[in-house]
């Protein structure tokens, strides 16, 4: 290189000026940055200025001498992997501050500690209250002021009930309508990262930085990274045969390859959640080979042994010379054991349910599906299913594939697929604990030890039923004692003839509706005969029996020996009527003949011959019921609970009440360190980032101070260079 001329010199100075200059100018642009949102400390990036090859008359003599400095580019100081490592961790941030703030809207229901009197909780308190009632009845046994009085206590206790199940129920409406709301913010964002992508690709093209855009958009997708933890990727996308711009892609982290993208380049996809969704099959495995149709492009029949991929999307298939897609079947496929087969039931993605949800059938075609509750308003069915929609440029047009074909698949996903507060949000309206149904685990292995509104909604309709369940049977005969206690006589039979029957006090036969065994969607009338009460005999489910005993109660017809019988149903699952079944925490109430004075809590069931009016033993009963450990099982609340039949807990009523309070406690003492641990974490990741990304002013003024004193100096050089060129010129051959 040779020496630089005269005026390259002056070009040297020049160019030293304009890179300090522009590096001044770069500095001052972070110092007015340093409170914006998500900017990212920028550098001027300068080169060397040199010179391919030699000069003409280049000497062995001359010095290499540069020509300058270039201000090559801005760019932005940032870490990818930092950038990963917050963004996951923001994942647990937004997963554990969604369930924190669901569990503090239960809590603020259900949490009794304090808001009753002393250090009873409120439902706790009544509880006792009731107790205290029905003790100062045990002395004063047929005394009907005493039994009003009773009764004002356990209509408080199931106004309570009411009360709690109605917050719940608001509760889960509103959390309902808030992930709607999040779910319409996640497609805003990814709306918006798509334009940002077409925008910052446009500006690729031109050979444009588009460096503020970037900050915008790494605002974006770390808002997106606390509703779903997400995979983010940068690739180089062909333009033409010369030329290349940088593509970012979105994923759904941990959903195979390929992944769900969310964004792709300039196409965005939209996440969808519609009120009804065809069931899907719990038993699909998209990896189950018998459930996939083609034979796979990346299939290598020339391999010894010849390697067969399979694919179920036919996009990927293998395309035989005439065109036709290459089925999974033999002889194209060698193995027989992964032969496509139709009918293969992990293979199909939808089922069909009959009208009490069981699984009837299976299909590959939605349309062909039942329709499920999904995110209905008012529904304790829904499964909030959501579903990723194909990708879309900004005016609509599909991503197309290899081919050219448009991708316009709609991709289902499943109940483990998110995580971050999308998911979190999901579970606390869905999991069901201990009630949760076979099909809930078959989706979620882990669902039974999911715990979120739903259950606490169970979870209080199990201890309603459970409370009511034992008063209105201790204030009832028992079963044995009904064939004395009522008058019977002989009554119609089928197919004809007579048999010994309830009867009324006309003698007319005292029926009940039950199932039609034939056709068990019909009712039919049964004649009440004493043998419906006996064990060895009756065909009558417990249900049915009690039923029996209320119309024997109405229409029946005491025999002398029960005359002094003036017990009943206590609760109710409405006010209107004395109908004990189906009652749930939302519904309970006093049964109307209780509350009309025409049931009495039952003194005493020992038939004896004697005054009855003053006897207790059964008084003593009702009040020890609410010290007596009973079992309680989720098929009580729930029918299609998968460990319905087995204990879940063995207490009273008020240990169960305190055990839902210490399960609700404990969850959320542990979510709330999860996400204080999880919330710290990504604090100091953040910091790291700002460490290498952010504007610190002490750096900037340093580097304010570099380049003036650089400016500086490139301006005396220019000084000293026209002091020395003027010197050349008009000192020299004077």
């Amino acid at each position: 290189m040779a020496v630089i001329g005269t005026f390259g010199s002056f070009t040297a100075a020049r160019l030293a000026i304009y890179a300090s200059q522009s590096s001044l100018n770069v500095t001052g642009n972070n110092i007015a940055n340093i409170n914006t949102k998500g900017y990212t400390r920028q550098r001027m990036d300068l080169v060397s200025l040199h010179s391919a090859g030699s000069a003409r008359y280049h000497s062995g003599y001359n010095l290499d001498i540069g020509y300058g400095v270039l201000a090559d580019s801005v760019s932005q100081l940032r870490d990818p992997f930092l950038d990963i490592r917050y963004r996951n961790e923001n994942s647990s941030v937004g997963s554990y501050e969604a369930r924190v703030k669901g569990l503090q809207q239960i809590s603020s229901i259900l949490d009794e500690v304090g808001k009753g009197e002393g250090e009873f909780g409120v439902l706790e308190a009544q509880f006792n209250d009731f107790m205290s009632q029905l003790n100062v009845l045990n002395y004063a046994a047929g005394t009907e002021e005493f039994d009003t009085t009773v009764r004002s206590s356990a209509e408080s206790l199931v106004k309570y009930f009411n009360s709690y199940a109605k917050a719940l129920n608001t509760v889960q409406s509103n959390q309902l309508e808030q992930i709607k709301d999040e779910v319409k913010s996640v497609n805003t964002i990814l709306t918006q990262i798509r334009d940002l992508n077409a925008q910052i690709r446009e500006a690729g093209i031109h050979h444009e930085k588009a460096l503020e855009l970037r900050d915008q958009r790494n605002v974006l997708i770390d808002d997106l990274s606390s509703y779903m933890k997400i995979d983010v990727r940068y690739s180089m996308e062909k333009i033409d045969e010369f030329s290349e711009v940088e593509k970012l892609s979105i994923s759904l982290a941990g959903t195979g390859n390929p992944p769900i993208y969310l964004v792709n380049g300039i196409y965005g996809a939209q996440i969808s959640m519609p009120e009804e969704s065809p069931m899907r099959n719990p038993q699909y495995d998209p990896t189950d080979p018998r459930g996939m149709k083609y034979i796979s492009r990346e299939s290598d029949f020339g391999a010894n042994p010849p390697k067969i991929v399979l694919t179920d999307n036919e996009r990927e298939a293998y395309k035989n010379p005439d065109g036709s897609l290459m089925l999974n079947e033999a002889p194209n496929n060698p193995d027989p054991n992964t032969c496509f087969v139709p009918t293969h039931i992990a293979g199909m993605k939808y089922a069909q349910v009959d009208k009490d949800g069981t699984i009837i059938a299976y299909t590959d075609d939605p349309e062909q599906a039942s329709m499920v509750d999904n995110a209905k308003d008012g529904s304790m069915e829904n499964r909030l299913w959501m579903q990723v929609q194909p990708l879309v440029d900004e005016k609509g047009r599909y991503i197309r594939d290899d081919y050219g074909r448009e991708i316009k698949d709609v991709v289902d996903l499943g109940d483990t697929t998110l995580y971050g507060s999308l998911q979190t949000m999901r579970e606390l309206l869905t999991e069901e604990g201990e009630f949760a149904s076979d099909t809930d685990i078959a989706f979620d292995h882990e669902a039974s030890g999911k715990r979120g509104i739903p259950y606490y909604i169970h979870a209080l309709n199990n201890l309603a039923q459970q409370f009511a369940a034992a008063y209105n049977k201790a204030n009832q005969l028992d079963f044995d004692m009904v064939g004395a206690a009522y008058e019977t006589g002989q009554v119609p039979a089928a197919p004809g003839g007579t048999v010994t029957g309830f009867v009324d006090k006309n003698g007319d036969p005292i029926k009940i509706k039950v199932p039609d065994p034939a056709d068990p969607t019909q009712m039919i009338d049964h004649t009440i005969v004493p043998g419906d009460f006996d064990d060895a005999t009756s065909k009558l489910t417990e249900e049915q029996k009690y039923a029996a005993m209320e119309q024997l109660r109405l229409n029946g017809t005491l025999t002398k020996d029960y005359s002094f019988y003036n017990g009943g149903v206590l609760f109710s699952s409405s006010g209107d009527e004395n109908n004990p079944q189906g009652i749930t925490a939302a519904n309970i109430t006093i049964a109307k003949s209780w509350a009309t004075g025409e049931v009495r809590l039952l003194n005493t069931k020992v038939v004896d011959g004697k005054d009855h009016s003053t006897a207790d033993d059964n008084i003593t009963h009702l009040w020890n019921l609410m010290n007596e450990q009973m079992d309680y099982f989720a098929g009580t609340t729930i029918g299609d609970a998968s460990q319905g039949d087995k204990r879940f807990f063995h207490g009273t009523f008020q240990q169960r009440l305190a055990d839902i309070n210490i399960i609700l406690s404990s969850d959320h003492m542990v979510s709330n360190l999860q996400y204080e641990d999880f919330t710290s974490k990504a604090l100091n990741l953040e910091n790291s980032r700002q460490s290498v990304s952010g504007v610190d002013l002490n750096d900037e003024a340093t580097s304010m101070m570099t380049f003036q004193k650089s400016y500086s100096a490139a301006c005396q050089l220019m000084t000293t260079l026209d002091s020395m060129l003027d010197k050349l010129i008009n000192d020299t051959m004077r």
